[in-house]
């Protein structure tokens, strides 16, 4: 944990202790604070000194602190040359009106004299960035030229998220309320109180699919079984100052994917009682003034077109590739009608890594997509054949190869039983590929499930197998023998059969 040395006098202790409890919380540092008090006798640039063994220096300017005669060669040794030969980082904060030398305004300089705490929250951002993450940003939050407004909104989440690690509910049963828009400008404002943001869309998706999205998104790779996943995701994000969102939580996901520590967590949901078991802070949305409403019959055709393949996609932030093949256009013609429903208000810019994007819940209640299903599953299975001349990376595409296989198991989907044993062999290779065991094991059930219902022995057995290998790559070996002693009795009937029949 980085070691901040304030130098304060006695007389400043208040503001020096509201100043360390401030950023203790919010920059996950610790400061030094009976040490950075300056004793009878002993001025401040020898404090200064002193504070250079220290991971950062902060220097707190009051007509009690700073000395009676600024001295050049003292004062511009301990906050240049000795700190540039250390590598100690020394900022300057006025706490009063006081003579300083002008030159200190050129370093780092901070300003508490009128607004106290914005000046606490720009001192807590530079020390973040002082230590920046390894890795690039998981999630780059895109900027909403149309939001407007929610300002009292916006400072209670930076209060209950940014200034302390703590967890919010953005609450509003009413779809369009504005409720994804809120989160996502609160993320583009507030990216620098965080060492990193993680972006998860919930809805209809399950822990073990979630789960894996975050470990991609912190760079981990997790192939044991979903609890002890959840157990390590949990652990990892309590020790670093992120944010965590969870678009459209649901309560069966929610609790599970909540981490406590020094992460926050923003949620967005329609359940207001969501807040209750999770002790966190409610904040009910109402519904702004609605925008006209949306008429597919004003839109061109190719527009209409995209919007209703964008709908049949999966409700997480989907790339445009997926849409454009799934409607079957070229990147240049999907752009241009990408701009347009951009400035329509109906697709929303979420992330800038891809770019991915978002249908907003107005236009997707309005906009016909089941005739687009069936295309956005061969799109999908296309992406991830193993042949495929596409980048190797798919992993953006992995939420809309899940979304196509649980419409064609449940039966939302008119299509041929081959196709979707295509999407459940592509979905478990390379879940497999990627050490997403949870994720595989899961998929495996729900086709071992529908294979059941069709009498598909051929595939029940396939399934048996998959099962069995990441029961015992876990060390579940009682588990793995059970179903493979099942495994080989419905084999020996199946046999049987056959052979009478013959």
């Amino acid at each position: 944990m980085p070691k901040v040395f304030p130098c304060y006098s006695q007389p400043d202790r208040e503001l020096a202790q509201q100043l360390a409890a401030f950023l203790e919380r919010g920059a996950g540092v610790e400061v030094l604070l009976e040490e950075g008090e300056m004793q009878n006798g002993q001025d401040l640039i020898a404090k200064v000194q002193e504070g250079l063994s220290a991971d950062v220096v902060l220097v707190l300017l009051s007509p009690r602190a700073v000395p009676g005669r600024w001295i050049l060669e003292r004062w511009r040794s301990a906050f240049w040359e000795q700190a540039a030969e250390v590598g100690t980082p020394v900022a300057a904060l006025l706490c009063e009106d006081c003579k300083f030398p002008e030159l200190l305004r050129r370093k780092t300089f901070f300003d508490l004299r009128d607004h106290r705490l914005e000046a606490f929250r720009s001192i807590k951002r530079w020390l973040l960035s002082l230590w920046p993450a390894p890795h690039p940003a998981p999630f780059l939050a895109a900027r909403q030229p149309s939001f407007v407004g929610r300002d009292a909104e916006l400072e209670m989440l930076c209060t209950i998220l940014a200034d302390a690690p703590g967890m919010a509910v953005v609450a509003s049963a009413s779809p369009g309320s504005g409720k994804t828009a809120l989160a996502l400008e609160f993320v583009y404002r507030h990216r620098e109180d965080f060492d990193a943001v993680f972006w998860l869309t919930c809805g209809g998706r399950t822990a073990a699919a979630l789960a894996g999205d975050l470990a991609v998104q912190l760079g981990v790779r997790l192939d044991r079984d979903l609890e002890s996943n959840l157990h390590q995701l949990r652990q990892l994000c309590a020790h670093y100052r992120c944010l965590l969102v969870l678009d459209d939580a649901v309560h069966h996901t929610a609790e599970m994917l909540a981490p406590r520590g020094r992460t926050s967590v923003l949620m967005t949901t329609r359940h207001a009682d969501l807040a209750g078991p999770l002790s966190a802070h409610l904040l009910p949305l109402d519904a702004q003034i609605p925008n006209p409403e949306f008429n597919p019959g004003n839109l061109d055709p190719n527009t209409l077109r995209l919007l209703s393949a964008m709908c049949a996609c999966a409700p997480s932030p989907f790339r445009l590739n997926i849409a454009a093949r799934t409607a079957g256009m070229g990147t240049a013609q999907a752009l241009d009608a990408t701009a347009h429903l951009l400035s329509q208000g109906l697709v929303m810019e979420l992330d800038r890594n891809g770019p991915r994007y978002l249908v907003t819940a107005a236009a997707r209640s309005m906009a016909e997509d089941q005739i687009w299903r069936l295309p956005h599953a061969r799109a999908a299975a296309a992406l991830f054949d193993a042949q495929t001349s596409e980048p190797a990376d798919l992993t953006q595409f992995w939420p809309d190869l899940q979304h196509a296989l649980h419409r064609s198991l449940a039966g939302t989907i008119e299509m041929d039983w081959p196709l979707a044993g295509a999407l459940a062999r592509r979905a478990v290779a390379w879940a497999r590929a990627h050490d997403r065991l949870a994720e595989a094991f899961e998929i495996v059930e729900a086709w071992s499930r529908s294979a059941e219902q069709r009498s598909d022995r051929r595939v029940l057995d396939d399934c048996a197998w998959e099962q069995i290998w990441i029961l015992e790559h876990w060390g579940r070996y009682d588990e793995a023998r059970a179903l493979d002693g099942l495994r080989r009795k419905q084999y020996a009937d199946q046999l049987a059969f056959d052979f009478a029949q013959s």
